[in-house]
């Protein structure tokens, strides 16, 4: 029943067409459905760009320690 409500309320009048058109969803709310139903993937993702980023800045760092010795 849920389902048929939320199908309902998607239907709006087009008048440009003069029509009834479902209400095409935004690519936010996309990404926020497939983030919100793969907390898994999204938390290891999150992660990996995390440790990246902290890798580079050790590299570099290292890096300019070598250079000024």
């Amino acid at each position: 029943m849920e389902y048929a409500k939320d199908e309902i309320f998607q239907i709006r009048y087009n008048t440009k067409l003069n029509r009834l058109q479902i209400k095409q969803e935004s690519w936010t709310s996309k990404i926020y459905k497939k983030i919100k139903n793969h907390k898994l993937l999204t938390t290891i993702i999150i992660c990996l760009l995390i440790f990246s980023t902290a890798n580079i800045i050790m590299i570099y760092n290292f890096i300019e320690i070598l250079q000024s010795i």
